[in-house]
């Protein structure tokens, strides 16, 4: 969990100050693998909704414009992959390519 964490606070911090870029596109990865493999374990949609808003609070606690910023694309983007995920069987990178986040 603290990895994707960590994973997650790079991609917002990438997103909201970088343009899309090798890195970003893996970080991306990383997550939307870790949230996929959430949704094969008894892990509810609520849940993680809840988990990714618990990192957008930490960010605002360093910085407190992230906060907002990770919770707009929370409410934006989340719902995306989790469809494309389930629906869409997408894989990660697929679902990273979709939402833009890879070059």
């Amino acid at each position: 969990m603290k990895a994707v964490l960590a994973l997650l606070s790079c991609l917002v911090a990438s997103t909201v100050s970088a343009p899309k870029n090798d890195l970003t596109c893996s970080i991306c990865v990383d997550v939307v693998t870790d949230i996929d493999n959430f949704l094969t374990s008894d892990t509810t949609e609520q849940e993680i909704v809840e988990f990714v808003e618990q990192i957008c609070s930490a960010l605002g606690a360093i910085l407190p414009d992230l906060e907002a910023t990770c919770k707009a694309l929370v409410e934006s983007q989340l719902p995306a992959i989790i469809e494309g995920l389930v629906e869409g069987n997408l894989n990660p990178q697929e679902v990273c390519n979709s939402i833009l986040a890879c070059p």
